[in-house]
């Protein structure tokens, strides 16, 4: 009866070991790995984020701009469009940027639409 029970349990542990180092199923390649790793990689955006708006004067179209601080303004920025948008990134207006950029303040003219405040302040993408 005991080499009976001994046996049963060295069957028993046999075939849970054997179950657990067999996976089953289609093993894929490294290849297909990095494949689908690809396909499923995030992109940054095409557009570079600029700040915030602080103010809006609608008797002159006036909006002013916080810039973030982590924002790299290119060198040809000076009257360059702009475009606001929403948290759920709905653009709201566009802008022209001024040459008035004092430490972290920008000045911009509203070209079209309604700029709030809070919205975020984009380039967009150049035109190819």
């Amino acid at each position: 009866m005991l080499a009976m029970r001994r046996a049963f349990t060295f069957a028993l542990c046999s075939l849970l070991l054997a179950g657990c180092t067999t996976t089953g199923g289609h093993k894929s390649t490294s290849s297909e790995k990095n494949k689908s790793a690809a396909s499923s990689a995030i992109s940054p955006s095409p557009m570079r984020i600029v700040g915030r708006v602080i103010a809006v004067d609608p008797s002159t179209q006036n909006v002013i701009i916080a810039v973030s601080p982590f924002a790299v303004l290119p060198g040809d920025f000076d009257r360059r469009i702009l475009i606001t948008r929403t948290d759920d990134l709905r653009a709201t207006a566009r802008l022209q940027s001024s040459p008035y950029l004092r430490g972290h303040t920008l000045g911009a003219r509203t070209l079209g639409g309604r700029a709030n405040v809070g919205d975020e302040v984009v380039i967009p993408p150049a035109a190819p």
